[in-house]
């Protein structure tokens, strides 16, 4: 290990609750403080990072004016307005040019809390989607560390950051032949999945939960978890619920979750679909969470849809380590993680009946639950511990810190 303690910033753009800063929470209260000191920047509120990071984390909000998600919206209002594509391209190259002006301020405060914390790593927890970030850590002279927790485009700023990058972290080999094929060399990239932790609920809290959403004994409940975005697939799980729901009258189906990064009118597309299936009695849409790991607790079987290629998948993982059994998407990550009929099943999320009948499956043989949940557990405990994990990046940094 390196001689002296390692001063990492951690910056995250994610502006709503997702995956790469729970990631980043477990790294932060996993890392070995006598080896290095961390430090997070982040854009989300306040109540979710004091929710993850708690009495751990150094944690600093510094938000952009015009976030990535604000930007989103305005380029999708102005393709609604009925113009030409002269006028359009101008219009959306002033909105850019507004956007890069406004965020300014983001590049200065970050700068001021780069010379303030004088990191020897910049930690870019977002591949290099946040090129204001990489683009002070380069002109700071900082180490960068890209971890790439989804696939990112590469314009010409993220070829020039990628070049003076020090590593790349992939949270699976799916990512890494993205990066790949986005022209990152391979001795460049290290793959380390993402840690999971102990979620173990005390059953009389996991019967307080049942009592909360009035489940009685007899009730197999099953549902999917995670950010309510376009791709994550709550469409395609609605539509196989409805299945199981009609022929297993005992079954309860949960959407554990709330909107993200601007998809909104999701939120009422998904009750409209509910209502068209005449269900809405049968299905419990629980919106954000704080305490997650309780409602893991009451699942008979969770569900992962996601109807494009996934990354890792975190939900994954954290059913498995609470022994659950899991019916996950066969685009991505998740062929890497799930044992296909060992410790869960891997299915076409847009093959509705097929989904439906994993789901069935499961929920219909306890015997068969309780294999794959105990084979999926030991697996995860084993090979996603948070405290590896944390010990692979410090390796990471070190490297990069003595230029190996």
């Amino acid at each position: 290990m390196h001689g002296r303690k390692i001063r990492v910033l951690i910056v995250d753009q994610a502006t709503s609750f997702g995956g790469s800063i729970v990631v980043a929470a477990r790294l932060v209260r996993a890392l070995d403080p006598a080896k290095v000191e961390s430090h997070v920047v982040s854009e989300m509120d306040v109540s979710i990072l004091e929710n993850h990071f708690g009495d751990w984390g150094d944690v600093e909000v510094i938000k952009h004016p015009m976030s990535y998600a604000d930007h989103a919206r305005i380029t999708r209002w102005l393709r609604r307005m009925p113009m030409s594509s002269l006028i359009m391209r101008p219009a959306m190259y002033a909105v850019s040019l507004v956007s890069a002006a406004i965020n300014s301020v983001y590049v200065w405060r970050l700068g001021k809390c780069v010379v303030r914390e004088k990191p020897d790593i910049i930690h870019l927890n977002n591949v290099l989607d946040n090129t204001r970030a990489g683009l002070v850590a380069w002109a700071l002279r900082r180490r960068i560390i890209v971890h790439a927790h989804g696939s990112g485009h590469f314009g010409f700023l993220e070829r020039f950051l990628a070049r003076r990058a020090d590593e790349f972290v992939a949270v699976s080999t799916h990512i890494k032949s993205d990066l790949i094929k986005s022209g990152v060399p391979e001795q460049m990239i290290t793959v380390i999945p993402n840690p999971v932790e102990n979620m173990s609920v005390d059953p009389i809290v996991a019967q307080s939960v049942r009592a909360r959403y009035d489940l009685k004994p007899e009730h197999r409940v099953f549902g999917i978890f995670g950010r309510i975005v376009g791709w994550k697939g709550h469409r395609e799980f609605i539509l196989a619920a409805s299945e199981v729901l009609r022929s297993m009258p005992e079954a309860i189906a949960f959407v554990v979750g709330d909107v993200s990064d601007g998809d909104e009118k999701l939120w009422d597309c998904l009750h409209d679909l509910v209502r068209e299936q005449g269900l809405e009695s049968r299905f419990v849409f629980t919106g954000y969470i704080t305490k997650v790991a309780e409602l893991y607790a009451i699942m008979d079987v969770v569900v992962h849809a996601s109807t494009r290629p996934e990354p890792f998948g975190l939900v994954i993982t954290e059913a498995m380590v609470c022994g659950i059994p899991v019916v996950a998407s066969n685009l991505g990550a998740p062929r890497e993680i799930i044992d296909d009929g060992k410790d869960g099943f891997i299915v076409d999320p847009t093959d509705t009946p097929a989904l439906a009948e994993s789901i069935r499956t499961l929920l219909q043989d306890k015997q068969l639950r309780d294999k794959m949940g105990k084979s999926g557990q030991h697996k995860v405990l084993a090979k996603y511990n948070a405290d590896e994990y944390a010990r692979r990046m410090e390796e990471v940094y070190c490297r990069a810190v003595s230029g190996v």
